[in-house]
């Protein structure tokens, strides 16, 4: 199974979403982490899939945690990533 990595660029801490840079993709990836999840600007995210939405095993390299998270969306552009991250909040 191909794996993604990704680099953290913006967290809303109020809303737990965290938006990961995709560089093989120029996108962003939307997660909404749990409340136990430790996580940076800068941190390094791995996961299976580029594609699945919903909870999904996520890794983050740079921490050492794997847990589940919830995937909110793939393929956000830069210019919408803000708008995603105060969703909920």
């Amino acid at each position: 199974m191909k794996q993604t990595t990704g680099e953290v660029r913006a967290i809303n801490r109020q809303s737990a979403r965290v938006g990961v840079y995709v560089a093989q993709e120029d996108a962003h990836t939307v997660l909404e982490l749990g409340p136990a999840n430790d996580v940076d600007i800068g941190d390094v995210m791995e996961w299976d899939s580029g594609t699945a939405i919903g909870t999904q095993t996520y890794r983050n390299r740079t921490k050492g945690w794997t847990d589940d998270v919830y995937v909110a969306k793939h393929g956000v552009a830069a210019a919408n990533l803000e708008v995603q991250l105060l969703v909920g909040s």
